[in-house]
């Protein structure tokens, strides 16, 4: 394995490119600078320590706040389902291409299904899992709904939801770089600064991070490293409040991500990250959005419009399907146009008896993808796939909590779809065509009915129940043309849960549980040419528990744990290919636990200590329970230990110290490995 290297000519690469961004914002930075009127006055704070965040609500929620994710080293959207109980990603290892969020049993399929978990980018959706790619820059808080969410957001939190807010600039201006190196030839640096243009009025945030790394693979027929990484990402704002009633918000961002090749590797490779291809593959992504988001405040209401649209492109996608020196190759391109509209009102003072909000929102999303697959025997396939996307919808929320201690609140949300798709396929030598035009539309009621009572300021109960639905579609299989349409999947959604602090604070322990009753339950199933179909299993059931609790040890020093249990199984389902009955079996790609202990040492004075030891259950791939097709139980303990004062930071660190090999997926004789060994160090500071 190749060590930790801070190589003479790796540290002045990094200083060369920390630099040139934070020399880029700053020359932005001088001339807000000058711009300002007034500088708001500076409050100086005696330190302090606090415990984790550790939320309270009558929800089953998680809550992040941006110091914390610094201090646990989570930069990205895939480094959040590893803290969070019964919540998942599978990689398979192409980027955010084919990437899957499960949610307590519920999660999107690969490419074709509409996303069961959402993620909002200060109250901007994400259009599906594919286009969820953002890195986490400048991040004020962040929450993690396990369960759905038809009233609180516009698109459709069929699983849960994840809400990031970034921090807003203020008059003072304020700055930060941070540069960090690592084994592999990692680097990485990051900046941000942000401040007044125009005293109260206009103001400005710039954030943006570049990273590097060697690949984790060797391609022992090529010797090369071909999964090497080179990503950027950038985000850019303008808030002005002209008074007290508007506040409006511009916000573009951009993020290049060349991840070199697909990490694939053969069962059957010796060694856990070689591969044998002669193929040199390729594998570039890149995203930019833009929103304007409006808020109104009136007297007596609020109201709020956002506005937004983000392209997504992989080109290309280069990869050997068997990674062998065998021809057996695809070539594809894939772009994904989304455009959206939301609105919210509500009252301004939801202090009384009865709180509310309304929403409209609506999207348009349009892919298309095109690919040319080389198979042995010189076969060949052209494939081009357009599809549509329209989604009309209006939620709600009503609640009233008029009885001592009780609240009582009903979500309501109606979506319309409708679905289009327009298919040429064109084989070779055979000169076969396929042509497929279709389309579909779902109209869908989800109502959601809850209560909470607060028996003491220690202990808080609630209980949900409520439908829920992901919307039909086409998979378009070349192979299976008979598949190429999936019904609409539906659930009965039911949860209790029970929240508790004790002993001044110092012990915080929260419970749930749920069960799920599911329809036409959506599997995607993927096939040795790089096909994929979209199965309904006609009945399914989920059902699990949480258990999160947080204790101080002694002072300043925090015990937390987190345990989830997830069980999701066909009750009824035939594959239609093999007609083999999977009824009893456990749908793939959930693993049955997931855990977390951490101990957390952090003194008033900035010294920082954290372990951590991530936990996740058996994972299976596929419908069939294969011991080949799944990832045994697997552990992984990280260690990060840092300081912190007067805007200097530092911290050394390493994730999966004991070197665990393991798969975050496997698909026919070939698996994605998960990453190894890293080790780094981080400096930064902020003013």
């Amino acid at each position: 394995m190749r060590i930790l290297s801070l190589s003479l000519n790796g540290i002045q690469t990094m200083i060369k490119k920390a630099l040139l961004l934070n020399g880029c914002l700053w020359s932005f930075a001088v001339f807000a600078d000058e711009a300002v009127i007034e500088l708001a006055p500076i409050t100086v704070e005696g330190s302090k320590t606090v415990p984790a965040s550790f939320n309270t609500e009558a929800v089953s929620k998680n809550t992040l706040t941006g110091s914390e994710l610094t201090e646990r080293g989570i930069n990205g959207i895939d480094d959040i389902s590893q803290r969070i109980a019964n919540f998942h990603l599978t990689s398979q290892g192409t980027g955010s291409f084919t990437q899957r969020f499960s949610m307590r049993g519920l999660t999107n399929t690969a490419i074709f299904s509409p996303p069961a978990v959402v993620f909002y980018v200060d109250d901007v959706p994400y259009s599906n899992s594919i286009a969820t790619m953002g890195r986490l820059l400048n991040i004020s808080s962040l929450d993690v709904y396990r369960s759905a969410q038809p009233g609180s957001f516009g698109k459709n939190a069929y699983a849960g939801a994840v809400d990031i807010k970034t921090r807003q600039p203020e008059n003072k201006l304020s700055a930060g770089v941070s540069l960090e190196l690592g084994n592999y030839d990692f680097h990485q640096v990051r900046a941000n600064v942000s401040g007044g243009l125009i005293t109260d009025q206009l103001f400005f945030s710039l954030n943006g991070e570049f990273q590097q790394r060697d690949g984790f693979l060797y391609n022992s027929y090529l010797n090369t490293h071909p999964d090497a990484v080179e990503n950027f990402s950038g985000r850019a704002a303008l808030k002005w409040t002209p008074n007290q009633a508007w506040d409006v918000r511009l916000t573009f961002s951009r993020e290049n991500f060349n991840y070199g090749a697909s990490r694939y590797v053969r069962l059957d490779s010796p060694d856990f990250f070689t591969v044998s291809s002669e193929v040199s593959e390729k594998l570039k992504q890149r995203a930019d959005s833009q929103a304007l988001r409006i808020a109104y405040h009136a007297d007596n209401y609020e109201l709020l419009s956002i506005s937004s649209r983000r392209f997504w492109q992989m080109a290309p996608l280069r990869a050997d399907f068997d990674s062998l020196p065998t021809l057996f190759t695809r070539f594809q391109d894939s772009t994904e146009t989304a455009w959206t509209q939301e609105f919210r009102l509500q009252p301004k003072h939801n202090n009384g008896d009865w709180q509310w909000h309304i929403g409209l929102f609506y999207s348009d999303i349009q892919k298309h993808s095109s690919s040319d697959a080389f198979l042995p025997t010189s076969y060949t396939r052209n494939e081009s796939k357009k599809r549509t996307m329209d989604n009309y919808a209006g939620f709600a929320q009503l609640s009233y909590q008029g009885i001592k201690d009780i609240r009582v609140f009903l979500d309501l949300r109606m979506d319309y779809v409708r679905n289009t798709v327009d298919v040429y396929n064109f084989y070779l030598p055979s000169n076969n065509r396929i042509v497929l035009q279709q389309a579909d539309t779902n109209f869908f009621i989800s109502p959601k009915f809850g209560i909470d009572y607060t028996f003491s300021p220690q202990l808080l109960v609630y209980a949900a129940t409520g439908r829920g639905f992901k919307p039909s579609g086409f998979a378009l299989p070349a192979f299976y043309p008979v598949l190429s349409h999936f019904y609409k999947e539906t659930s009965w959604q039911n949860e209790i849960g029970m929240k508790t602090n004790w002993f001044d604070n110092r012990f915080k322990l929260n419970l749930a549980g749920f069960y799920y009753a599911i329809k036409n339950y959506q599997i995607e199933r993927g096939f040795a040419s790089g096909d994929y179909a979209t199965i309904n299993a006609p009945k399914a059931h989920s059902l699990g528990f949480e258990v999160e609790s947080q204790s101080e040890l002694v002072k300043n020093l925090w015990l937390e744990t987190a345990l989830g249990y997830t069980h999701t199984q066909f009750d009824d389902y035939h594959d239609p290919i093999t007609q083999a009955n999977y009824a009893g079996k456990t749908a793939p790609f959930i693993p049955d636990f997931t855990s977390t202990i951490a101990l957390q040492y952090k003194h008033p004075e900035g010294y920082f200590a954290r372990a951590e030891w991530l936990w996740t259950g058996r994972t299976y791939f596929d419908e069939s329970e294969r011991a080949a097709l799944s990832q045994r139980e697997y552990s992984l303990l990280n260690l990060r230990i840092g300081y912190k004062t007067n805007g200097y930071s530092a911290y050394v660190y390493t994730d999966n110290l004991t070197n665990t090999d393991y798969y975050s997926f496997i698909v026919g004789t070939r698996g994605v490995p998960g990453n190894p060994r890293v080790i780094g160090a981080q400096l930064g500071y902020e003013f």
